[in-house]
This record gives C-alpha cells, structure tokens and sequence, in this order.
C-alpha cells in the first residue's frame, strides 16, 4: 500500500516535538506522493487512496503546520532574536512557505484528478512527477533550515512560557 505511516510514541509532547512530528509527516506525505509519481503503474484503488491521503493532508493538515510557523513561532523568534543568522533565518522560514505553497497549488489539481480518476494518471504524470521532485527539494531546503535553526533558536531564546503558549496554540488549531 502507498500510504502507510508508521506511528510514533506519544510522550510528553512540547511545542518542539509538535513541530518536529509535523516534519515527519511533510516528509511522509512527500514521499507518499513520490511514491505514487512514480507507480503509474499500481493499482487504481492504491492510487486513488494515495492521491487522496497526499490531498487531505495538503489541504487540511499542511496549511495548520504552517499558521503554527507563520503565527505562533515565528512573532515570538522575531522579538527574541538577536540581528544575524538565526534572524535571517526566522524569516527565510516564512518567505518559503510562498514557493512551497505556490508548487502545491500546481499539485492540488493533479491530486484530484488521480483520486478521482487514477485511470487518467498517465496523461500528467510526467507532470505530477517533475513537481512532487521540486517539492521534495524546497521541503529538504526549508525542513533543514528550521531543525537546524529555528529549532535550535527556539530553545535557545523562547521562554518555557513562549513554547506553552506556542504548544497550545498549536492544539487550539486542531481541534
């Protein structure tokens, strides 16, 4: 099956754990996708399932990922922080969310249409292939980025306040 995910254990969770188990899924969702760019071939029901799945958490779960950085981590980093790299990379996070979300916005459609036609996947999946590969290299850019420095900024100048406040918000979004 294309889909599958493997759970992780549940611990005391914080804001960073939350953040990082959101990575694990990006990077499981993206390979998903990959998986399915590059199994034209599979069957119409593990396809269409695929599709679906790569669709439902690009479009419900992803965009909640984001308001997490895009409005809970990054204010409290940008008044935190210090003028420099760590800075400068508070706000790359935010500006590449721009391209991330202008490539999945190609994607969005050819999901759909695998999911409710995988018959047809053939006619785009040259297409479909070429931009899950793009979207793979702006996430492996982006992802390494924050756990290589937002991460590291995060616990090194929030507060234990700042990253209660950002783990609740975080779960207000879900619910």
């Amino acid at each position: 099956m294309l889909t599958k995910i493997e759970s992780r254990k549940a611990g005391e969770e914080d804001a960073i754990s939350l953040l990082l188990g959101c990575h694990d899924r990006i990077r499981h969702f993206t390979e998903v996708a990959r998986k399915l760019s590059d199994h034209p071939g599979a069957s119409a029901v593990d396809r269409a399932d695929a599709a679906g799945n790569v669709l439902r958490y690009y479009t419900v779960a992803l965009p909640l990922h984001e308001a997490d950085e895009n409005e809970s981590i990054y204010p409290r980093l940008k008044v935190a922080l210090p003028e420099g790299a760590l800075a400068e990379a508070n706000q790359q996070m935010v500006e590449q969310h721009g391209g991330i979300d202008a490539l999945i916005a190609e994607l969005v459609p050819m999901w759909q249409a695998v999911k409710s036609r995988p018959e047809d996947q053939g006619r785009i999946n040259a297409a479909l292939r070429d931009r899950v590969a793009r979207l793979q290299s702006l996430w492996n850019v982006h992802l390494s980025l924050e756990e290589e420095q937002v991460v590291p900024a995060m616990r090194q100048y929030l507060t234990a306040e700042d990253l209660d406040l950002i783990k609740q918000e975080m779960r207000e979004r879900r619910k």
